[in-house]
């Protein structure tokens, strides 16, 4: 009897000790976070985690257009502009365009955030402030 007392004791000292390791590597597999990984996080591990994980956020520039007030600007042309202004600032930018709006106007949208929105003839004032939420988000590389 003490020897199988024994035996149970020791053998719940050990699932005491490994149970969690167990649950941290289970989860580490589910969401693949190297900050869960029993023993394994490294430098190399965390940024190739954070570069993932950022690699969802970027810049899209909503273009509210009203052909009515176009003035004979094309929307090629605005794109062409706006990927210039946030190709000067080593950035890519999604733009976008909708119909229907009673005046036209730039709203940047990065991950969460929302700048704007600015007349189209001021969208310009809102590349810095898009430029600086990215920067927020995305990883120092």
């Amino acid at each position: 009897m003490k020897n199988r007392f024994s035996i149970l004791y020791i053998l719940g000292l050990l699932a005491l000790i490994v149970l969690p390791t167990v649950a941290s590597l289970g989860w580490f597999a589910v969401t693949k976070n190297p900050n869960l990984r029993p023993l394994g996080v490294t430098e190399e591990n965390l940024r190739a985690f954070d570069k993932g994980g950022a690699e969802g956020v970027r810049i899209v520039a909503q273009v509210d257009w009203a052909q009515a007030q176009a003035d004979g600007v094309s929307r090629a042309e605005v794109e062409r502009l706006l990927r210039r202004a946030f190709a000067a600032k080593g950035l890519d930018v999604t733009v976008s365009f909708s119909e229907g709006a009673e005046r036209m106007g730039v709203t940047y949208r990065v991950g969460y955030s929302r700048i704007g929105p600015y007349a189209l003839q001021e969208a310009a004032l809102g590349v810095n402030a898009a430029v600086d939420a990215y920067h927020m988000h995305a990883p120092v590389s």
